[in-house]
């Protein structure tokens, strides 16, 4: 979970030297971050970071219909029928839009702020639907994403890492098994736990884990020592 700010890039390089939402995820000894969520380089919040492909295809997928829900301060005169329209539907240059939800989020004067919801994620939308309707969006932020919110504490250019409940709740909200998943070299440690039933049997090394003296050998024509509990116990 990253806070994105203004002015950061999301990409892993960009051609004019400006900053990346990558220079400051921690590093990974083996495979990738891939970004769930592109926010353009303007808008600030939350972005979500992970090894495994096929959660991030999952979470982003128009099918799931995740929703995203952000913060804008509106520039210009908001009435009841541009709100009844943007909520029953527009056209935009890529096709029909609409927000799921709007909410009034205070303010005054001519700059007032609205909680709107989506569930999908095209390119400038939120600007571009309050856009179609005559007014101009000054500050955008991305508070939640799923039923993942932005936490007030985590300020931005900063990150926090999800713990094992998030992680089994995030998988199960998309249709995927956190329990039955085999972590690949490259997934971080804090995403994996054996479920109860593997926590009887032989299992392999995890990448992170200390390497164990090998086992006795069996002298030949004798049974092997049954394996407990206790022999494979993770190192602390």
């Amino acid at each position: 979970m990253y806070h994105k700010k203004a002015g950061e890039m999301c990409t892993r390089h960009d051609p004019e030297g400006r900053p990346t939402v990558f220079d400051n995820l921690p590093h990974l000894r083996q495979g990738r971050w891939i970004m769930i969520g592109r926010l353009d380089v303007n808008t600030d919040g939350l972005l979500l970071f992970t090894t495994d492909g096929e959660l991030a295809n999952k979470l982003m997928h128009p099918s799931s219909e995740v929703e995203r829900e952000y913060a804008t301060r509106v520039l210009g005169e908001v009435d009841a029928d541009m709100l009844h329209r943007l909520q029953t539907g527009v056209q935009l240059e890529d096709g029909p839009a609409q927000f799921l939800r709007i909410l009034e989020g205070g303010g005054e004067g001519a700059n007032h702020w609205y909680h709107v919801v989506l569930a999908e994620g095209r390119n400038r939308e939120v600007r571009r639907l309050w856009e179609s309707q005559g007014v101009r969006v000054s500050r955008l932020i991305r508070i939640r994403y799923g039923f993942l919110s932005l936490p007030r504490s985590l300020r931005g250019g900063h990150y926090e890492e999800l713990d094992v409940k998030t992680m089994r709740r995030l998988y199960e909200s998309v249709g995927l098994s956190f329990e039955e998943l085999t972590p690949p070299e490259s997934t971080r440690v804090a995403a994996y736990r054996p479920s109860l039933k593997d926590q009887d049997q032989p299992r392999a090394a995890h990448p992170y884990e200390k390497s164990r003296p090998s086992a006795k050998k069996t002298p030949a024509g004798a049974k092997p020592p049954r394996a407990t509990r206790k022999d494979f116990r993770p190192n602390k």
